[in-house]
């Protein structure tokens, strides 16, 4: 099982950025010029495919951490 404290935190990312998007793209009717399009390909487009990338490591992260969690408490029960 995956570090709950990790996956928390995976999962609140997730979630955060799901809610930008959704904000973003609430703004289009009031806001949609040049300038905007140049913030989304600046700022608000490369968010997405990070979080992603992000994800990946937060998952290998929270499997390395069970991975040493399980080794550690092995070598306590040794005599």
């Amino acid at each position: 099982m995956a570090n709950a404290n990790v996956v928390a935190g995976q999962s609140r990312l997730k979630h955060a950025t799901l809610a930008l998007r959704d904000q973003w793209w609430a703004t289009e009717p009031y806001w949609n010029d040049v300038v905007r399009r140049r913030f989304e390909e600046r700022y608000i487009a490369p968010i997405e495919p990070a979080v992603e990338a992000a994800v990946v490591g937060i998952q290998k992260l929270a499997e390395i951490l069970d991975r040493i969690r399980r080794d550690c408490s092995d070598r306590s029960e040794m005599p």
